[in-house]
């Protein structure tokens, strides 16, 4: 992130905010297609990821969940509760395009890194046999 410099600063004051969750909140369900997508970094607490087979796996502090909305339409591909009070930032998708489409230009650093990232998380996800919301 550091790397990005300066598309951080309006990154974080305009497309993040916070998520305060209880326990048994679900943050969204298998199947949801968000209108407003978001990606979520568990800042506090503890919560637990249901895929589609079923298997769980518990999710703590400082892992990204649904990175994928970031770079492609996502449709959730679990179930995520929380399992105590926890917090969540949420990056908001369009506020993250919005702002990232200033710099995309080819001269500017910071664009054509996220275009680099992308298109390789989405390489990544399309050779990937289970896709999930845990994908790095």
């Amino acid at each position: 992130l550091q790397q990005l410099g300066p598309m951080m600063r309006p990154v974080c004051h305009r497309a993040m905010s916070m998520l305060l969750l209880s326990s048994t909140d679900v943050i969204f369900s298998l199947g949801d297609l968000p209108p407003e997508p978001k990606m979520y970094i568990v800042v506090s607490g503890t919560l637990e990821y249901t895929d589609s087979y079923g298997e769980v796996t518990m999710v703590g502090e400082k892992r990204c969940v649904s990175e994928a909305a970031l770079w492609t339409t996502w449709k959730h591909r679990g179930t995520l509760t929380a399992l105590s009070d926890a917090k969540l930032a949420m990056l908001d998708v369009q506020g993250f395009i919005d702002i990232s489409q200033r710099f995309m230009r080819k001269s500017d650093a910071a664009g054509v890194k996220i275009v680099k990232y992308a298109s390789q998380f989405v390489k990544d996800l399309n050779k990937s046999e289970e896709k999930n919301d845990l994908m790095k």
